[in-house]
């Protein structure tokens, strides 16, 4: 991915995903009337505020561009749940969730090496990441 492509998807998906944290806490865009009544257990519980919190967490860490990996590993979770919602329950801004994934899905393809020991099946996860050293191995027996 082109370096000004990765900032420019990175500063997006942070933004939005700000945008989203705050409004969970503050209306600042209107959301559709009226609410899912699956949103509404969502807020009733208090459950929201926790999700709008890691989601404030997660776009301060890619605006700030610090620990783009973890601020990767926060989000997924989340936008799966949106874009589950947005397609199964409420399709009224289920645009949102597609660009959501589309941003979020590129960002982790360029930081997929970062990700690499979580698929690592029966190896030595530290082999995926460190360059490997030249041993010699003598032959002869001790």
């Amino acid at each position: 991915m082109h370096p000004r492509a990765l900032h420019a998807a990175r500063i997006a998906l942070g933004s939005i995903v700000l945008i989203g944290g705050i409004n969970g806490f503050v209306r600042i865009v209107p959301v559709p009337e009226p609410p899912h009544p699956f949103v509404e257990l969502l807020i009733e519980s208090g459950f929201i505020y926790a999700v709008k919190t890691v989601e404030l967490l997660a776009a301060a860490l890619l605006l700030l561009d610090r620990r783009r990996p973890l601020a990767l590993a926060l989000l997924w979770p989340i936008v799966v749940n949106i874009a589950l919602f947005h397609l199964l329950l409420d399709p009224r801004a289920g645009i949102n969730a597609v660009v959501l994934l589309g941003l979020l899905g590129a960002l982790t393809w360029h930081e997929r090496r970062a990700f690499a020991p979580l698929f690592a099946e029966g190896r030595d996860p530290r082999a995926l990441c460190l360059p490997r050293a030249r041993v010699s191995v003598d032959a002869t027996p001790r």
